[in-house]
C-alpha cells in the first residue's frame, strides 16, 4: 500500500513539473523569445546576364548616359564573381562652358571625358528577404555588395585603372529574370602618384538600373 502511494506521488509530481515546463515554454514562445524560422531561398542564381542603363553624373561639363553589359557567375547563395562588365558612356554637353563664357567672360577648358569602363568584381550577397507591397503582393529581394578592379578609357586616349566598389539591390520577378539597381564608385589613376608629377586621380560614380537573365538555374 505504501509503495502504491509512493508511486502515485511520483507520477503526480512528474505531471505537475511537465505542466509547468510546458507552460513556461508556451509563455516564452508567446513573447517571441526563442522561436526562429529561417526559410531556404526561393530563387537561385547561376549564370547571370545583365543589361543596364545608367548615368555617370560627376563631370560638370558633360553628363554620361551609359549602356552596360555584365556576366556574373554565382557559386552559391552568398558568393559570386562578376567576371566581366563593359560600359559605354554617351556624353551630353551640359552647356556650362557656354554659360561661363556668355555670363562671366570666363574661358573654361573641359577635362577629358569618360568613354569606356571595363571591370571585374567579387560579389557578396548577405541579405535576402521578402517585402510586402501594399499588403497584397510579396516581393523577394536581395542586397549585395561588390568590390574589384576597373580600367577606364577617356577621350584623351588614356587608360586609367583603379579599384572600384559598390552595392545594389535585386528584385526577383521569376526564376529566370530579375530587376536590379546598382551604385558603383571607382578611383582611377592617370599615372603613378608621387612618381609622376602630372599624375591625376579621378572618381567615377555610376548609377544604373536594368534587368538580369538567369541561365542554368
Amino acid at each position: 500500500m505504501h509503495r502504491l502511494q509512493g508511486t502515485a506521488s511520483v507520477v503526480v509530481m512528474a505531471l505537475l513539473l511537465g505542466s509547468v515546463s510546458a507552460r513556461a515554454q508556451y509563455d516564452d514562445e508567446e513573447g517571441g523569445g526563442t522561436a526562429v524560422v529561417i526559410q531556404n531561398r526561393k530563387f537561385k542564381m547561376a549564370h547571370e546576364l545583365t543589361l543596364e542603363a545608367g548615368l555617370v553624373p560627376l563631370d560638370a561639363f558633360f553628363k554620361g548616359v551609359t549602356l552596360t553589359g555584365r556576366y556574373t557567375l554565382h557559386f552559391d547563395d552568398f558568393n559570386a564573381w562578376e567576371i566581366g562588365a563593359a560600359t559605354y558612356s554617351f556624353n551630353l554637353d551640359t552647356g556650362l562652358k557656354e554659360q561661363l563664357i556668355n555670363n562671366f567672360g570666363v574661358q573654361a577648358e573641359a577635362l577629358p571625358t569618360l568613354l569606356l569602363v571595363a571591370d571585374s568584381n567579387y560579389v557578396m550577397k548577405p541579405f535576402y528577404g521578402k517585402l510586402a507591397l501594399f499588403n497584397r503582393t510579396l516581393l523577394y529581394a536581395e542586397l549585395f555588395v561588390v568590390a574589384g578592379a576597373t580600367v577606364t578609357y577617356w577621350s584623351d586616349n588614356s587608360f586609367r585603372p583603379g579599384p572600384d566598389f559598390g552595392a545594389g539591390m535585386r528584385f526577383f520577378i521569376a526564376d529566370w529574370v530579375s530587376a536590379r539597381i546598382d551604385i558603383r564608385h571607382a578611383v582611377v589613376f592617370n599615372g603613378v602618384p608621387i612618381v609622376d608629377v602630372n599624375a591625376t586621380i579621378d572618381g567615377v560614380l555610376y548609377l544604373g538600373a536594368g534587368v538580369s537573365f538567369n541561365v542554368g538555374y
